[in-house]
């Protein structure tokens, strides 16, 4: 290939001259690049890898690589300098009253108001001017307050629903504005100094710089996410209802979720047995006095994993899909006082309870009331806890009328955590598969919604 040098009135080529070394222009430098473009003095030449700069017009480069940031300053073209073109002048404007024309017309006569003003205009057409300026700043103020509530009502923000306690329980599972404002009370001030999912600012760094302003109110996102998790919205849609980029709305739940389930945490759900005690219902006191927890599992489905082992661990054959199974133990008067991890699908109830911990909380004496899949008399057994669940046919025809009455009594019983179980289902997030973006949030999800339950009226008094 043939190099020519760049620089206007250097003749030296690679075939004729081959004592001297051509060099091309730095590409990945933009700053360098463009000292190296003025330099040669040409802007008509098209920059590529094919454009060469001769070692002439650099200091010793025959035969070696160029140092960093080293540019041409040899036998260069003359650069024109910048032209410095003064300011314009400012042109003269004279006064009416001074003229030298001889047939000038003579002004009209200057009057003087009250107010000390050089002006034509009397007193009142003064007044009458004020009124209207007053008049349209009024109308301006309105229209300015008209612009702010057309702005404010074209979102979904609760602002807006917040006076129809129906509406509050149908996008947020909360009965009622006060016990939902009760709740983000809970949370306390943290909710205004969050580090945003992805953001690697520290605490020190928000002192030091504000960075950019949320674009909801700690209590819309709130509400944000708690309509996602109740109405199982898109992120697309939520983005579109409350005025944000769809990211945003992902940043926002992915850091409130997180947020919900330490603050959560926090929350001593299990309760001592005195306490149980005293809240019992009638019908627990006079057949299960000792019951101190109704259990049941439940499944969530989810997307299949793209590895063939998680596919494995994850598929429920009772359900045939991916799912992920987590225990939820409810008090006799119906509150949710235990949420487990979530396991895959494919685990037993029997293992599931004995990974989730619950064990470790009963105390000798309690009773456990659970269904008949829960095969885990054995295991109570050796903490001195009772097992109350539907009688087994065993090989029988039929159960006897003492069997059937328990099974009875024990459903009509447990009647009370499928009713908790159908309040944490009211949840629509769960009414689809969990995407694969939810593989680390999944238990975060869980336990939140489940706890939020609590928050409704008790389901037994």
């Amino acid at each position: 290939m043939v190099n020519s040098c760049a620089v206007p009135e250097c003749s030296n080529r690679s075939t004729r001259e081959t004592n001297i070394s051509h060099f091309g222009l730095p590409l990945h430098n933009k700053k360098l690049l463009k000292v190296w473009v003025h330099k040669k003095g040409r802007s008509d030449l098209p920059i590529n890898t094919s454009t060469r700069i001769c070692s002439d017009h650099l200091k010793n480069a025959k035969r070696r690589r160029l140092h960093k940031n080293e540019y041409p300053t040899l036998k260069l073209p003359e650069l024109p300098t910048r032209v410095t073109v003064p300011p314009p002048r400012r042109p003269i404007v004279r006064h009416p009253l001074i003229t030298k024309k001889k047939n000038a017309v003579k002004p009209k006569e200057v009057k003087y108001s009250d107010i000390g003003v050089n002006t034509d205009l009397t007193c009142q057409d003064l007044q009458t001017l004020e009124e209207t300026l007053s008049e349209t700043n009024r109308k301006l103020q309105k229209s300015e307050k008209a612009c702010q509530t057309l702005h404010k009502n074209q979102f979904f923000w609760l602002e807006n629903i917040r006076d129809d306690n129906s509406k509050v329980n149908f996008y947020t599972g909360f009965s009622s504005l006060h016990m939902l404002m009760v709740c983000f009370n809970f949370l306390g001030p943290c909710v205004n100094k969050l580090n945003y999912w992805g953001s690697t600012s520290t605490e020190n760094d928000k002192k030091t710089n504000k960075g950019r302003p949320r674009a909801l109110s700690p209590l819309n996102e709130f509400f944000l996410v708690l309509v996602r998790v109740k109405l199982g919205l898109f992120e697309q849609d939520l983005a579109n209802r409350f005025g944000i980029s769809q990211s945003t709305v992902s940043r926002i739940f992915n850091t409130w979720i997180n947020f919900l389930f330490f603050q959560f945490k926090n929350i001593p759900l299990w309760p001592p047995k005195e306490l149980v005690s005293l809240n019992m219902p009638k019908p627990f006191k006079e057949k299960y006095p000792c019951t101190r927890i109704i259990v049941d599992a439940t499944e969530i489905f989810v997307e299949q994993p793209a590895i063939t082992e998680l596919q494995q661990l994850t598929y429920s054959k009772y359900k045939s899909h991916n799912t992920y199974k987590g225990l939820i133990g409810i008090s006799p008067s119906g509150a949710v006082t235990f949420v487990s991890d979530l396991y895959p699908g494919s685990i037993s109830d029997k293992e599931l309870t004995r990974k989730s911990g619950l064990l470790q909380l009963l105390e000798s004496n309690d009773s456990v009331m659970a269904d008949r899949g829960f095969d885990i008399a054995e295991d109570l057994a050796l903490i001195g806890v009772k097992l109350n669940i539907p009688p087994f046919m065993k090989g029988k025809e039929q159960l006897s009328n003492s069997e059937l009455v328990e099974t009875r009594r024990i459903a009509s019983l447990r009647i009370h955590v499928e009713r908790a179980m159908e309040q944490f289902k009211n949840f629509h997030i769960f009414d689809r598969a969990l995407p694969a973006s939810f593989r680390g949030t999944a238990n975060q999800v869980f336990f939140g919604c489940a706890v939020l339950t609590n928050f409704n009226p008790p389901l037994c008094k």
